[in-house]
């Protein structure tokens, strides 16, 4: 389906928390060329037009509860095919999803988490959670499992920073600053979406950080805590570990055997 809203700036990120509310799914925001969002199979454009899944209960979730009348609605075109955003690109100063638009910019979606300096870097992928369902409790529980793995997953996720920034609607993780392939895009998303669940689950969170010998041993079982289990997600914990040194297999780290990575 394709259904044009006619939403621009905070009234799309309005619709976009709407979406991400009704499918239990976090908002990813893909920057330059095309400014969207994509919740899970759903894409979102900068003109507020809405492409997915012929979903009738979405739609009338959108007009009921929170009053999203359909400009347009067209169920005969096909979904298009996802645009290679994540490549080779540089995101403007709007791109991060709110705050101010730059004034040599002559696009006017505005940024959703800093105003400093290093929103201006490029950062092919940004994952967004909605604020919704997330009680002081579990946002405190998900600073603590981000900070007791903090070297882990700067190290993991190849960046040297990982804030959480969170307002009123969105908890946002500006954390990859590096192109992603679409397995990637998919294994970190996948891990920041578990961090949340775990986080709402406990009662609470130890934020200690640990030094640890064996970088991948400690990492695989932090990631088969959080669901990370089975040969479905054999990729994913593959991408997770990549970065780390030591042996997945072997708390030792001196395995006699063939080091796997998964």
């Amino acid at each position: 389906m394709q259904i044009n809203y006619n939403v621009t700036g905070a009234k799309r990120k309005e619709l976009v928390n709407a979406i991400s509310q009704k499918l239990n799914a976090p908002a990813r925001y893909l920057g330059a060329p095309t400014f969207a969002y994509e919740v899970a199979d759903y894409n979102i454009d900068k003109n507020g037009v809405v492409r997915g899944p012929i979903n009738s209960e979405l739609v009338n979730n959108l007009l009921g509860l929170h009053d999203f009348k359909a400009v347009t609605v067209e169920f005969d075109t096909p979904i298009p095919a996802a645009e290679p955003v994540l490549e080779n690109i540089q995101v403007p100063n709007e791109a991060a999803l709110g705050g101010r638009v730059s004034p040599n910019s002559d696009y006017e979606e505005p940024p959703v988490y800093s105003e400093s300096n290093e929103t201006e870097e490029a950062i092919s992928l940004i994952i967004q959670m909605p604020r919704e369902g997330f009680s002081e409790t579990a946002l405190g529980n998900l600073k603590g499992l981000v900070e007791s793995k903090e070297t882990l997953i700067k190290k993991a996720l190849d960046t040297d920073s990982i804030p959480i920034i969170i307002n009123e609607e969105f908890i946002t993780f500006p954390w990859f600053k590096s192109k992603c392939s679409a397995e990637e895009v998919k294994a970190y998303t996948h891990f920041v979406t578990a961090l949340c669940e775990m986080a709402k689950k406990q009662t609470r969170v130890n934020s200690t950080e640990k030094s640890v010998e064996n970088e991948k041993y400690a990492f695989r079982c932090f990631l088969l805590r959080l669901g990370f289990i089975g040969p479905e997600y054999k990729t994913e914990r593959k991408i997770l570990l990549s970065k780390l040194s030591g042996s997945s297999a072997f708390k030792s780290g001196s395995a006699k055997h063939e080091e796997v990575s998964e």
